[in-house]
């Protein structure tokens, strides 16, 4: 074998093994890029995942309300402006400095906040990804009342009007006993709570794309009327402790003039079957004679807007 024989034989070998090197590496690079290729979409769908078609969620908020605004010496005083158009003007201050000394305190006992409400809700899609359920919850409401003042005409308030009326004929009735020394120093009264009822809502949300969406609800409050009623009969007026130079008690509730609707809208995030949203919503007391209620001297409600924190499961 010459040497350009043998110098042949060896570069071919040498490509040959090159190709076979090079064929090799290649394949390895495309079974490495395809399990990369499988791994991120195995990442990606654990992720995120297919929703299912029920979701149950639990819906809270957030932040605190305050029930009464400005000074309470006003809104008493307001009330019994409402309440007491026979009184005369002495007679009304004379009572709103007589009670000022033991009166700001005890609203304060009781707490000037609005108690957070949680909601339970359950939806399920009916298309696409479009999914409308309900969602139920029981907490503390505003409400304008049918009321009878003192001189027993028909007059509307809010129902914290009917708080403050009812600590009033408390301090006239124990004022007209002890002249005013149980009031002072020994008070004993209980400052009614709001009005709890249920507050129902119909809930639609929709989830567009990587696990966000959106969600709406309006609803309505149900039940106020029986907690009125119930509540009616454990005040002053109700119970008949009333100072005996009272025509009646300041403000006896009859029943709900106009309750709240409630309206929310947020966003929604999805990773995995868990489910979280941010909803802003707003609850207001709306009535086509509002306007008239409030030139009589009801107080306006004005709407309670908040926050809500949503946490949910989807199956």
């Amino acid at each position: 074998m010459n040497m350009d024989q043998w110098f042949f034989r060896v570069a071919f070998g040498l490509s040959s093994v090159a190709i076979l090197n090079h064929v090799q590496a290649q394949r390895l690079d495309e079974s490495l890029l395809d399990q990369t290729s499988d791994s991120q979409g195995s990442r990606l769908h654990l992720d995120v995942g297919e929703s299912g078609d029920w979701c149950l969620w639990m819906d809270v908020n957030t932040g605190t309300l305050e029930q009464f605004q400005g000074s309470t010496t006003n809104n008493v005083r307001a009330v019994a402006t409402l309440g007491h158009p026979e009184w005369s003007n002495n007679k009304l201050t004379d009572a709103m400095s007589r009670m000022s000394s033991g009166f700001n305190s005890a609203v304060e006992w009781q707490g000037w906040y609005i108690p957070r409400m949680m909601r339970i809700g359950a939806s399920r899609k009916v298309w696409r990804e479009l999914a409308a359920g309900l969602q139920l919850g029981r907490g503390w409401s505003p409400a304008y009342v049918n009321c009878t003042r003192a001189d027993g005409s028909a007059v509307v308030s809010s129902w914290t009007q009917v708080r403050f009326a009812d600590f009033l004929d408390q301090y006239l009735y124990y004022n007209d006993l002890h002249n005013g020394n149980l009031w002072q120093f020994q008070n004993n009264g209980v400052f009614q709570d709001g009005l709890y009822g249920w507050h129902v809502e119909c809930v639609a949300q929709q989830e567009l794309a990587f696990g966000l969406g959106w969600t709406a609800s309006v609803g309505q409050t149900m039940g106020l009327q029986q907690d009125l009623e119930a509540r009616a009969a454990g005040l002053f007026g109700g119970q008949g402790l009333i100072d005996s130079d009272e025509l009646g008690a300041t403000l006896s509730p009859e029943s709900i003039a106009a309750s709240p609707t409630t309206a929310s809208f947020g966003m929604t995030y999805r990773m995995g079957s868990v489910l979280t949203g941010l909803a802003w919503s707003s609850m207001s007391v709306n009535h086509a004679s509002r306007n008239e209620w409030v030139s009589a001297g009801a107080t306006p409600i004005e709407p309670l807007r908040q926050m809500r924190l949503r946490l949910g499961l989807t199956f």
